[in-house]
């Protein structure tokens, strides 16, 4: 399944049936594609803390990306997807294959969705912010 393109848009010479979904407008959409996968690909050669991958595992989906920038802070290497080597389709591939062929795909779905509710839901970011500011202040006031 690929979202945001259209039919026309998709390579013909894939190894494997691809299915456009075309641009998905609700958040209910969203998280239906993102549950319907078995894994999701996050190919960025430089980002920070992508939102794409955060949904992806509150939906319970894997995601395999390269070990750069925020990705560690969101994958787990083989607990809820793949860091791949940066730069490298070859490690990257083996990341995909590693989630497909996965011989307990639940465990890596729930450690996906545990993830999330563990580090990532607005309370958790809230209580990080009030411990941070917290430790700041203290700081100051020496």
């Amino acid at each position: 399944l690929v979202a945001g393109a259209s039919e026309k848009q998709l390579p013909r010479d894939l190894p494997v049936h691809v299915e456009a979904l075309g641009t998905l407008k609700t958040e209910e959409d969203m998280a239906s594609a993102y549950a319907a996968a078995d894994v999701f690909v996050a190919p960025s050669t430089e980002d920070n803390l992508p939102n794409t991958v955060l949904e992806s595992l509150a939906c319970s989906t894997p995601v395999v990306a390269f070990n750069i920038g925020g990705m560690p802070d969101m994958i787990d290497h083989q607990q809820n997807g793949y860091l791949a080597e940066p730069r490298s389709a070859e490690s990257l591939a083996d990341g995909i294959g590693f989630v497909l062929q996965h011989k307990e795909p639940q465990v890596l779905r729930a450690a996906a969705r545990a993830k999330v509710i563990n580090h990532y839901t607005p309370k958790h970011q809230v209580d990080a912010y009030l411990t941070l500011y917290r430790e700041l202040l203290a700081v100051d006031s020496k």
